[in-house]
């Protein structure tokens, strides 16, 4: 058989910062994944790009607090 396939991947990250008071930050970070698999072969950005865009997201999200007490 045809052994040609085309995997497609977008993952994109970002990260907002902010520190609050002297000493104690809080993180938001937000991720997201998109990838796609087909069975041919040819390569066409535009394409690829398009079904990508059309591709279900996995999205996750994450927060971080923290404070660093002094003695």
């Amino acid at each position: 058989g045809d052994r040609d396939f085309t995997v497609r991947s977008l993952r994109g990250n970002a990260v907002f910062r902010w520190e609050y008071m002297p000493g104690s930050t809080f993180y938001l970070v937000w991720t997201q994944t998109r990838d796609d698999q087909v069975t041919e072969g040819e390569f066409n950005f535009r394409q690829s790009m398009s079904a990508l865009g059309n591709t279900h997201p996995d999205n996750i999200f994450l927060a971080k607090l923290s404070y660093y007490f002094s003695p």
